[in-house]
């Protein structure tokens, strides 16, 4: 008789679609599987937003400028961003994980944190429960994912991202520590590429090196209070809970760049392109936002933000473009290189017919169908620069 597996204490699934924009162009398109395919605007002034896996092997990355892409991979096959495609797949994956599990956080519109605890019992094979997952997401999608499923959201996320593409991991409690210890650096949340480097420089390498107690004179100089917290992720120590978003309060999109910036026009376009691409989803599903939020996190990690009220809740682009680049310049330091930046639009309320004039309105119809049928790049209102010029980098 085989003998049953311990049943976890907490069991969180974490799933990851690989290279989703450049992966859903292959799913549209069969021809395109296993080309060099990027999504992102064209040249000058475009940059990419999403690589598949077999142009990052000649170093194309998101946030690149395309025209760098090009020279590393002349036989790159530039693709438009297609949003209403996303929003299919994602639909579909929801499908998926509503019925599949009981408590689903998505992270962002290809990532999933998913509660398993309860499911021990109908699953207790977690690596069965793993491999179910990444069926019935390609079944439902054509996608393929990387799964991991760990004891906590942070080293589940951690496992997943050591294991990519189409990977499937299991981190059995009480391996965490020996499991993180010769994971990179840079994996662990808190530490990105600029501080990882520092302490490389230092000698650090590992997540493990962060509990070695001859570091723990210059990691308190460097982390101050964060310290305990970090030190408590290299140990696999993560009580995060999985919080659903069944009623959503925001939409959202941010980037990481590959390289800070200090550059606004680089802000404005990033900026620009994510709220093309809200304003679209609230259209769709009728709705409008009262308030916008602005995010930039530093080369130093500090996070700043900025909120400002519509006049009225809106969906118009073009009309609510003014407010969000003013909360932009209110919030930039000149002096200040930024690693991140990231939009949300808040507080919703049900678009009214009454909300714009109704040639207007129209005018915003047309182009809504326009980005459904040839996506987002061919068409763009007054007031509003061509989708062209404002690529996104990568949403994460």
């Amino acid at each position: 008789m085989t003998t049953p597996s311990p049943r976890w204490r907490r069991q969180i699934l974490f799933a990851d679609v690989d290279a989703m924009f450049a992966s859903a162009a292959a799913v549209k398109d069969p021809s395109l599987a296993g080309k060099p395919v990027a999504v992102g605007g064209p040249p000058p002034r475009g940059i990419i937003a999403a690589a598949s896996y077999a142009v990052r092997a000649f170093g194309v990355r998101s946030a690149m400028p395309t025209a760098k892409a090009l020279q590393l991979c002349p036989d790159l096959i530039l693709l438009p961003p297609d949003p209403p495609l996303y929003r299919q797949l994602h639909e579909a994956m929801r499908t998926v994980t509503d019925r599949l599990f009981p408590l689903t956080e998505w992270s962002s519109i290809d990532e999933f944190y998913a509660d398993t605890t309860t499911l021990q019992s109908l699953h207790p094979d977690p690596l069965a429960l793993g491999q179910l997952v990444k069926e019935e997401l390609y079944a439902a999608t054509g996608l393929r994912s990387t799964v991991a499923i760990a004891s906590g959201k942070t080293i589940a996320k951690i496992a997943a991202e050591c294991h990519k593409p189409d990977g499937l991991i299991v981190v059995k409690p009480g391996t965490e520590p020996s499991f993180l210890a010769p994971c990179p650096l840079h994996t662990l949340p808190r530490i990105g590429p600029k501080t990882a480097a520092r302490l490389q420089a230092l000698g650090l390498t590992t997540i493990g090196d962060l509990l070695d107690a001859r570091w723990d004179s210059m990691l308190q100089r460097l982390f101050g209070n964060s310290l305990t917290v970090i030190r408590d992720r290299a140990r696999g120590i993560d009580n995060e809970p999985v919080v659903t978003d069944r009623d959503p309060k925001s939409v959202s999109r941010e980037t990481t760049f590959d390289r800070d910036t200090r550059d606004p026009n680089l802000l404005e376009r990033t900026l620009r392109e994510f709220l093309g691409l809200l304003t679209h989803h609230l259209r769709q599903d009728a709705r409008a936002a009262a308030s916008c939020l602005i995010k930039l996190k530093d080369s130093r990690f500090i996070v700043t933000t900025k909120r400002r009220r519509f006049p009225h809740p809106l969906n118009d682009e073009a009309v609510m473009w003014p407010t969000v680049r003013q909360a932009l310049h209110e919030l930039i330091s000149p002096e200040t290189a930024y690693r991140l930046v990231g939009l949300a639009l808040t507080d919703f309320a049900p678009a009214s017919p009454s909300l714009f004039d109704q040639r207007r309105a129209q005018a915003l119809e047309a182009m809504d169908r326009l980005i459904v049928r040839y996506g987002p790049s061919v068409v763009g209102l007054g007031g509003i620069f061509p989708r062209h010029m404002t690529r996104r980098s990568t949403v994460t």
